[in-house]
């Protein structure tokens, strides 16, 4: 074990003296204007973060309205014509669910089948109809 002379002791002391200068060292405007910088950019950045979530949950909840209102659309389209069919062609009543899966998503070409068909009787299928109901059906 080395014993501290007096010439070890003050390099040490002059080392202490060092880290502590460093880690209490008064910044320069500059530096502090720099850092100034990096906290604002970093709250702009949190900021900026947070826009998006935001965003991104009202999109989700846009898609969640959207999908419950294609949902009641089906029910209206379901509706419409077993009402339509109940009065005009009771025969095709039966088939109404494999109607409904044959033109899933394509309501405009039964519609305009129906209307070709049965001309001024056939039911209005349209999206504009459904909004006018406002779901009520």
């Amino acid at each position: 074990i080395a014993s501290l002379t007096r010439g070890n002791q003050r390099e040490v002391d002059r080392a202490r003296a060092q880290a502590r200068n460093a880690k209490h060292k008064k910044v320069s405007k500059e530096e502090n204007k720099a850092r100034a910088k990096l906290t604002v950019a970093s709250a702009d950045i949190m900021r900026q973060k947070q826009a998006l979530a935001m965003k991104k949950k009202e999109e989700e909840k846009r898609k969640k309205e959207m999908a419950e209102e294609k949902k009641l659309y089906i029910k209206f389209v379901r509706k419409s014509l077993d009402r339509f069919y109940r009065m005009e062609a009771p025969d095709n009543l039966a088939n109404l669910p494999k109607i409904m899966e044959k033109y899933k998503g394509k309501w405009d070409k039964l519609e305009k089948g129906l209307k070709k068909r049965y001309e001024s009787k056939a039911p209005d299928l349209s999206w504009e109809k459904f909004k006018a109901t406002k779901g009520k059906f």
